[in-house]
């Protein structure tokens, strides 16, 4: 039996223009409110499973949107609407009780049956996904669901499900929870104590009913309701979240949480049949250029009510450019998924695809990857979350048409069994037994006795049920974590999943992202606590000496007046100690206060006493302690301000060349026109901001080369570089240069990939030094080997230009210009290939190729006669070739007419050449003048790629004797196991040698071109010399 996907639309409250300007566009209130506050969106239920969205106010050719549901929830219209009063009075009013009403009750007859299903939400941030699928979530508002045992008024869907499911629970019902996010290309485990993430592609298998799973993710029985919530709203607050403009908690991935309910089947006792529901909540499908950082106020009103009031763009505008390179990546997914429907849609339509079956492609990325083949077996609910106001309907047209697409799919459901054990069924036949005794007793005034020795055997199989496979992976997790326990208890560090509810004083390490911070505790339980190697605790970092500093502890008595408490002293010793942004000199010493920030040796703490923490008064912030740490570094001494300053001036000498070969130095009267004050104030913020993020990369870079080598991996390196923007102001942006010395390729990656990549290079490297100090054995697993997650990266190879005006007159690519030249995106801005591009005038949208088709357009009025008229062109972007690597994988991305498009991703390619076959038609029903300017204006075609990378051929891992003797002297040491650690002898060095002569003269070659061509871009020379002396500084 096949059913469609069953589509709900979802209309938000309106969120109210504000007094003040709007910080991106400019426009005031007042101007604002004109089109801010109209209606754009008329929804409508006709029957219980037929409703209809109209697009109000609109210039949109296609208005109507057929769905199964179509909800309205903005009630405060009265308040903000300012246009179709009528219309939205007419509107019925849908809240959480009704949503679950409606389609909470079809989902759990699903459940019960054995089904598995599909809960999807979809739309923009703050669009209020979240809150249909859950309900409120965050920590500090009274009405997060997890707060609330009983049904509330605000719960959405899943814990009304959920709710019901654990109060109608029987003998024999197992819950099994899981609950990840995949931030880019990575997963992270939400609910794991020690904060596991992997490679979105490592465990990602099918189980045997044909599902997908994440197999070393934590699955937890749950036995009662008040665990779901406990469990919950634990691992909730791990998930990665960022304030932008649209909500001020946006999650930045995708998470998804499952739960899974083994139920015995009454006509056959040992099969159980396992109903699973899967709530997928997706992060923001806004492009990532529309969005900025947010500061938010937070008030607190007498009720409780938490309120956060929008107050504009962070002044840190790194902070926006890492949410909006995080966000290209993130689309990415979601854009696959889209294509991933939009085709489906088209075989349907064509009648080539049988229920439930997928199409080929569309495989490259974690969503469509872990999602697609599910939700085709199972009974999907796509919910899609839209805003009321006009200045909204371009997302909301985007998103009706992803579910339109979706409405269409059709599924084949199919159901899921697994065998009850041995104990199970021992115990399920004893219950039995006995409750039937029960009822025969309790019929003739007995059976108390018998009753509690039921309740003891419900408890038992409970139990038994909960216990587990010692396979499982929650067993597995578990030895784990005791392992690392005992382990870690040795170096004096406690993991704060074992001493939550510790009364002594302690510091937890404390990280900007809120996975890695509260791992780890060092409890300050000696009068005395030494920090460094041969001390009390003994810190992983590098950077820690013997006696770096200590901590004294002084037990004040009990007076009239006070209870006996613990002070803690922070004493300076050998190493750098720096405390609340201050650096502590050797010997000098300071009492430390609930909340103090700690750095030693570069791992920042914060300091907890249980007793006397306020519980009135927050932390500082993760985000600001580490920026009171990063100030307190660039004043740390004259010498090394001076020395600091010097490189920094390096980095204006190229900057003031990058000027200048964008024709940013201007003559006078141009000077004074750009002394506008506000533009003056942005591109100096913009240019600070710049180097800020300079001088943190830099010593990252260095810390990391020197890990590398340590790991076996020294082919590696890294350089931080600046690479061309089409930004009005002229800022350059910041890159990091990975380079394989090996093969003699580069790619660049965004800053907030290095530093992810930095992170879990570290944490592998704590994890070999701990196995090797513990004399086991441990792996670098494939996908966290330094060379594939530093070099297997996805990146910007190049960007094509071309000229569309001819498209204007109706006329097809020509032969000459069908191969354009793919220039390099980073200096020297050379060409790194070519790329196929044709386009090709249609009669109509669904019009086949003609080639002796040519719009008619009179030559005597010229791209004027087009105006009214329609426009449709085929773009076809065929293959690429001559690449300067071998890519793995790649996809070409453009913008056309506002609007962003990517072609599949292909994978495992191998090639310089790779090949798209992409079309897309691309129509506009009535052109006007906007469009006939935008046509005479160039259209970038970006090329992304990964390289292909050959793994080497030692393992990073305790049987690699170059990373044993490198881990266990603290240095990288020459000779080694061939993965590129150690020196190269014999023959080798001669090779090597007439290499690097190769590559000098080719350089000499490069550098004489491109004086020649005088291509525009950045002079990397002031980099360079700036890398150098940084180099001779920190030698």
């Amino acid at each position: 039996m096949s059913v469609s996907i069953k589509v709900a639309i979802r209309c938000r409250p309106f969120v109210g223009v504000e007094k003040e300007k709007d910080p991106k566009t400019g426009k005031t209130a007042e101007e604002r409110t004109k089109t801010a506050n109209m209606l754009g969106v008329e929804m409508i239920q006709n029957s219980e499973e037929e409703g209809e969205v109209q697009l109000l106010n609109s210039e949109y050719t296609t208005n109507r949107f057929a769905f199964t549901y179509s909800w309205w929830t903005a009630f405060n219209y009265e308040r903000y609407c300012t246009s179709d009063e009528a219309i939205c009075k007419r509107m019925k009013f849908v809240g959480q009780e009704q949503v679950y009403s409606s389609v909470g009750m079809k989902i759990k007859e699903d459940l019960m049956d054995g089904n598995p299903v599909v809960l999807f939400a979809y739309g923009l941030s703050g669009s209020g996904k979240t809150f249909t699928v859950f309900g409120p979530d965050a920590a500090d508002s009274p009405d997060a669901w997890f707060k609330h045992a009983e049904p509330h008024p605000m719960w959405g869907v899943f814990p009304h499900l959920a709710y019901d499911m654990f109060n109608e629970k029987q003998d024999g019902w197992k819950f099994t929870m899981k609950y990840f996010q995949n931030v880019v290309d990575i997963v992270r485990d939400l609910m794991s104590p020690m904060g596991k993430e992997m490679s979105y592609k490592s465990g990602m298998r099918r189980d045997k009913d044909g599902f997908m799973d994440i197999e070393w993710c934590e699955g937890t029985v749950l036995k009662t309701w008040n665990d779901l919530r406990e469990q919950f709203q634990v691992s909730n607050e791990k998930k990665a979240i960022s304030p932008t403009q649209f909500n001020h908690q946006s999650t930045r991935g995708h998470c998804i949480m499952t739960l899974e309910v083994e139920m015995p089947m009454a006509d056959n006792p040992s099969l159980k049949q396992k109903g699973r529901v899967y709530v997928c909540d997706l992060a923001g499908t806004e492009p990532a250029g529309d969005i900025f950082y947010a500061l938010y106020e937070k008030k607190t009103h007498p009720n409780g009510e938490v309120e956060y009031k929008l107050k504009g763009p962070h002044k840190d505008q790194r902070k926006t450019k890492e949410l909006q390179d995080q966000g290209k990546k993130i689309n990415l997914s979601l854009s696959e998924m889209a294509q991933f429907f939009m085709k489906m849609a088209e075989a349907v339509k064509k009648k080539t695809l049988k229920p439930g079956k997928s199409i080929p492609g569309c495989n490259s990325y974690f969503l469509c990857k872990y999602l697609k083949d599910t939700m085709l077996q199972a009974r999907t609910y796509l919910f899609c979350a839209i805003r009321p106001e006009v200045e909204y309907l371009n997302y909301t047209f985007a998103t009706l048409g992803f579910a339109k697409n979706a409405s269409v799919i059709k599924l084949a459901p199919k159901k899921a069994t697994v065998e009850a054990s041995a104990g199970e069924l021992k115990l399920m036949k004893e219950l039995a037994e006995l409750k039937a005794l029960v009822a025969d007793l309790q019929s003739n005034g007995g059976g108390e006795d018998i009753a509690a020795l039921l309740a003891q055997k419900q408890a038992a199989l409970a139990n038994q049920l909960a216990g587990g496979d010692e396979n499982s992976t929650k067993s597995n997790n578990e030895a784990e974590m005791k392992q690392q326990a005992e382990e870690y208890g040795r170096r004096g560090i406690s993991l704060s999943h074992f001493e939550k509810d510790t009364k002594e004083p302690y510091f937890v390490n404390l990280d900007e992202d809120p996975f890695r911070s509260n791992r780890f505790m060092y409890l300050l339980t000696k009068d005395v606590t030494i920090f460094g190697p041969g001390g009390d605790i003994k810190p992983l970092a590098l950077s820690v000496v013997k006696g770096h500093c200590s901590v004294e502890r002084h037990e004040n008595d009990k007076t009239e007046i006070t209870e006996a408490f613990t002070n803690c002293t922070l004493v300076g010793g050998a190493g750098e100690t720096i405390h609340n942004g201050k650096k502590l000199d050797k010997d000098a010493r300071i009492a430390l206060k609930p909340y103090d920030r700690v750095a030693i040796g570069g791992e920042l703490l914060l300091y907890h006493h249980p007793d006397f923490d306020p519980k009135d008064q927050e932390p500082m912030s993760a985000s600001d302690a580490i920026e009171e740490y990063q100030k307190s570094l660039a004043e740390a001494d004259n010498e090394q301000k001076r020395q600091m300053d010097e490189r920094m001036k390096a980095f204006e000498a190229e900057k003031d060349e990058w000027r200048k070969q964008q024709g940013l130095v201007k003559t006078k009267e141009e000077q004074e026109a750009m002394e506008n004050a506000k533009a003056k104030e942005e591109h100096d913020r913009a240019m600070a901001a710049v180097d800020r993020e300079i001088l943190e990369l830099l010593p990252k870079t260095k810390e990391l080369k020197k890990i590398v080598g340590l790991l076996d991996r020294d082919q590696l390196s890294f350089d931080v570089t600046l690479q061309r923007t089409d930004d009005p102001l002229g800022v350059p942006t910041v890159k990091v240069k990975v380079i394989n010395g090996l093969t003699d390729e580069s790619i660049i990656i965004d800053p907030f990939e290095f530093i992810k990549s930095y992170s879990i290079v570290k944490d592998e490297t704590s994890r070999l030094s701990m196995a090797i100090e513990n004399g086991r054995d441990y792996e670098v697993s494939e996908l966290n080997d330094p060379l594939k997650i530093l070099f297997d990266n996805t990146f910007q190879l190049g960007t094509c230009t071309i000229f569309p005006e001819y498209l204007i007159y109706g006329l097809s690519t020509d032969e000459d210009e069908v191969n354009t030249d793919i220039k390099n995106c980073s200096a020297p801005y050379n060409n790194v290939g070519k790329l196929e591009v044709t386009w090709v005038p249609l009669e109509t949208p669904d019009s086949e190729e003609d080639p002796d088709y040519a719009p008619d357009i009179d030559d005597d009025i010229g791209p004027a006669d087009l105006l009214g008229k329609p426009w449709t062109y085929k773009i076809k972007i065929s293959a690429c070739s001559a690449l300067p690597i071998t890519v793995d994988e790649c996809y070409v991305q453009y913008t056309f007419n506002g609007v962003e498009y990517t072609t599949e991703t292909l994978t495992e390619q191998d090639t310089h050449n790779p090949t798209f076959e992409y079309t897309c038609v691309h129509h506009v029903e009535s052109v006007d003048q906007e469009f006939l300017d935008y046509l005479m204006t160039p259209l970038e075609i970006n090329l992304y790629c990964s390289p292909a990378v050959r793994q080497p051929k030692t393992k990073v891992s305790t049987t690699n004797s170059a990373v044993v003797k490198n881990l266990t002297a603290g240095v990288m040491v020459a000779g080694g196991g061939g993965g590129g650690g150690g020196v190269a002898g014999g023959d080798e060095v001669e090779k090597l040698r007439a290499r690097v002569a190769e590559l000098e003269a080719e350089n000499a070659r490069l550098i004489q071109e491109n004086e020649k061509l005088k291509a525009g871009g950045v002079v990397v020379g002031g980099l360079e010399a700036a890398k150098a002396l940084d180099t001779s500084i920190n030698a």
